[in-house]
């Protein structure tokens, strides 16, 4: 994120180029993303916040047995979300402005992310083969991941953070990971959410691929 506060909110390109937001317009561009974080990774739990107030004689132990699935939903839809917003922290963290082709891009990921408590809800409380849950909830993930991709190569292109030094098939491990997967849950239904465990290795598949890159570019 830009330290220069005293920036112009938004100056023009070299050579009549994109309208690039530096400075205060910036941060209100990360602010307002954060903002949206917040508020998604909290929805699913509203509603068990509202059940825990009226108990009707109930212990909590018997609150936890009867939302179970609902508490396991707010703690899923809590940690993809939280694992997005690093990856979106970590490239707005180096940046020195955004593009409005950038800005889209991130209105776009924004939606995934505020949407993304709804196919969460509905994985957990529908039938283990219905595929639109599924689709809905692994294509959002796919859309989000994605977007961000994109976003850091609009970014990368106009020199507003540093260049990855990795083979451009690295940054989209995870993509393809994801891409996979949708396919897997869109056509075996009833292995739930099984086929999420093709990302496992991506992390490491992705660190291979760039360590495989530095090591004959130094040779």
């Amino acid at each position: 994120m830009s330290e220069d506060h005293s920036a112009a909110p938004q100056t023009e390109g070299r050579g009549g180029g994109p309208t690039v937001f530096r400075g205060t317009a910036l941060d209100r561009i990360v602010f307002f993303s954060d903002a949206v974080v917040a508020i998604a990774i909290t929805l699913v739990v509203l509603p068990l916040v509202d059940g825990a107030r009226d108990l009707e004689g109930r212990t909590a132990a018997q609150f936890v047995s009867d939302n179970g699935w609902q508490l396991a939903a707010a703690a899923l839809t809590f940690v993809v979300v939280a694992v997005f917003w690093r990856t979106h922290h970590a490239l707005f963290a180096h940046a020195t402005g955004a593009t409005s082709r950038a800005v889209s891009l991130n209105l776009l990921w924004l939606a995934c992310i505020a949407f993304f408590p709804v196919p969460t809800v509905l994985l957990v409380d529908a039938d283990g083969d219905d595929r639109v849950a599924h689709a809905l909830y692994i294509g959002t993930m796919l859309v989000a991941v994605v977007t961000l991709v994109l976003e850091s190569i609009e970014l990368e292109r106009h020199g507003l953070v540093p260049p990855d030094d990795g083979p451009p098939v690295a940054r989209w491990t995870a993509s393809i990971a994801f891409a996979l997967a949708f396919v897997l849950s869109f056509a075996f239904p009833s292995w739930n959410a099984w086929p999420l465990l093709v990302l496992v290795p991506t992390a490491w598949v992705e660190r291979s691929l760039r360590r495989r890159a530095r090591g004959r570019a130094q040779g």
